[in-house]
């Protein structure tokens, strides 16, 4: 019975996890104005007109390789899309 709730536990302490990690901190890995993407963390993300910049940053064209940023992104159709960009200190 004990390894039952411990399982449960674990399982939706995994979910927890899951459901709120809609931010990634890093430098910024790589920027590809052709496609209008970055790279964080290894993870490429998509911005969109919708995307808010924040601290600094105004559009797209404001990010360089080296800046550390955090990302506030959507998980759609197996690609992640930024909502908000803004620098870290």
């Amino acid at each position: 019975m004990k390894l039952r709730h411990l399982m449960a536990a674990i399982a939706l302490s995994t979910f927890a996890v899951t459901a709120h990690a809609n931010e990634v901190e890093g430098h910024i890995e790589a920027v590809d104005a052709t496609n209008r993407t970055l790279t964080v963390q290894g993870i490429t993300f998509e911005v969109t007109d919708r995307t808010d910049y924040d601290d600094g940053l105004r559009r797209f064209e404001d990010l360089e390789v080296g800046q550390r940023v955090e990302v506030d992104f959507e998980y759609r159709d197996g690609r992640h899309i930024a909502t908000e960009i803004e620098l870290e200190d």
